[in-house]
């Protein structure tokens, strides 16, 4: 077994990015730390810190966030998110986010209240429902269409 290889990146000199996935031949990283932290408008978009940190880790890889910022989406590459700041627990491919997110609004530590603007009663609206979510803006929806069965 190869020991792991460990390379520093300093983003005010070089892309952080870009340079990771030269060097692992677009793969990414197996394990990428952000130490930065601070306001960041969006965790897993654009070029902020933890953004990059995400786009630099390979699937299923593994972001270790020393900084401190909650993102809004962490699935998108299936890697595994440690933030030993804040206590929040790794979400894997194999976690039960559902359920965990589904606790959260039970015990009204989530609210979805502002986000659910549209219920649907039945199957029968599923195309309605899609539409509804597809094309938010059209229908003034802030959140996915709901259905009521």
């Amino acid at each position: 077994m190869t020991p792991a290889t460990m390379t520093a990146v300093n983003a005010a000199e070089t892309d952080p990015v870009e340079r990771i996935l030269t060097a692992t031949d677009g793969i990414g990283a197996d394990v990428v730390f952000e130490a930065v932290g601070g306001t960041q408008s969006d965790a897993t978009g654009g070029r902020e810190p933890l953004a990059q940190a995400f786009a630099a880790a390979r699937p299923g890889g593994r972001v270790v966030q020393v900084g401190y910022i909650i993102p809004r989406r962490l699935r998108s590459k299936s890697v595994d998110w440690i933030n030993p700041t804040t206590g929040v627990t790794a979400y894997t491919p194999n976690a039960t986010t559902g359920e965990h997110v589904a606790e959260l609004v039970a015990d009204d530590r989530v609210s979805i209240t502002e986000y659910v603007t549209h219920e649907l009663d039945g199957l029968e609206r599923f195309a309605d429902a899609i539409d509804i979510t597809m094309n938010k803006a059209e229908h003034g929806a802030r959140g996915p269409a709901q259905l009521v069965l």
